[in-house]
């Protein structure tokens, strides 16, 4: 259907700033909301007019926090500005936590992180970079950016490959857009963080520039660093090591080298002897960084062992 001038879709109107409100939540109020993610996804409560929605694997609780710390549940359309990531089936809390911080001391963008406890359980908050105080900025992930439904987010499976990623930002992104994207593909397999696919990068849109610029870093997990899963038939399997998406076409995390980073920087039209300054400036980044960190210690060996086979 197509809309005419003054025509508009029928529907309800968003709710109006003047209706937004914020409840204080206490910690055992959150371990509610936690609990109950299986049933009321992100803390949820559509008699309050709070019906959020936000992409991912993970349960998530989605938060507004006043000046003095107390978390808040939005109500009546107001937005939410912290997302909180607990531990579940899988613990990740502190492990991203880490790879987080890791980052920040790289020189990635990074949303401002905390680690906290609620209900015996760790839970990672992170703020939204999608935030500016209480107003929305518009954002799109790989997938929407490169006009590619949600449930192909892994290159193996349809999904957007790196070059498709570097493709938009030269023709949209700001001059330093691609080496920046570099330097996260990089410290990603320095890392080792097999789960960056298509949705686990995203882009920030300005009100009246064309211009897209890279958004913070977020989802930075040392996949090999996690637990074994029980499978069905109650072995425990190691994470998966094929990456989301391909770097120079290799598709296992713990096969991706130095020289094949470079060569993929290569194909999106970084001079080689650019691409190679970028990856070995990151990589010595990532280990000076490691030497002063205080994350988890199992998390960073991890990273450790594979910098050294990285590098």
């Amino acid at each position: 259907m197509r809309w005419g001038p003054g025509d508009r879709p029928r529907g309800n109107n968003p709710p109006e700033r003047s209706d937004w409100g914020y409840e204080a939540l206490t910690l055992v109020d959150i371990a509610d909301l936690i609990d109950n993610l299986a049933t009321v996804p992100f803390g949820a409560d559509i008699d309050q007019g709070w019906s959020p929605s936000l992409p991912g694997y993970q349960g998530k609780v989605l938060l507004g926090r006043f000046a003095d710390g107390t978390w808040a549940r939005p109500l009546h359309g107001a937005p939410s500005t912290w997302i909180l990531k607990p531990d579940r089936e899988i613990r990740l809390a502190e492990n991203e936590a880490t790879c987080l911080r890791l980052a920040a001391s790289c020189g990635i963008p990074v949303p401002d992180v905390e680690l906290l406890t609620i209900g015996g359980a760790k839970v990672l908050a992170i703020t939204r970079y999608d935030r500016d105080e209480t107003r929305r900025i518009h954002q799109e992930d790989g997938c929407q950016a490169t006009g590619m439904p949600p449930m192909l987010k892994y290159e193996a499976e349809g999904g957007p490959p790196l070059t498709a990623l570097a493709e938009l930002l030269r023709n949209y992104g700001t001059v330093d857009s691609l080496k920046e994207l570099l330097a996260r593909v990089t410290f990603n397999v320095a890392i080792g963080n097999a789960d960056a696919h298509a949705k686990n990068s995203s882009i920030l849109h300005a009100p009246a520039d064309p211009t897209v610029v890279i958004a913070p870093a977020y989802d930075l997990i040392s996949t090999i660093a996690l637990d074994p899963r029980r499978s069905v038939a109650g072995q425990k399997v190691p994470a998966s090591t094929r990456m989301g998406q391909r770097v120079d076409g290799v598709r296992d995390i713990a096969e991706v080298s130095r020289a094949n980073l470079v060569s993929e920087g290569s194909k999106w039209g970084i001079p080689s002897k650019a691409a190679t300054q970028i990856v070995e400036e990151m990589l010595e980044m990532v280990r000076r960084a490691l030497r002063v960190s205080d994350g988890d210690r199992a998390v960073l060996a991890t990273i450790e062992t594979q910098l050294d086979r990285v590098g």
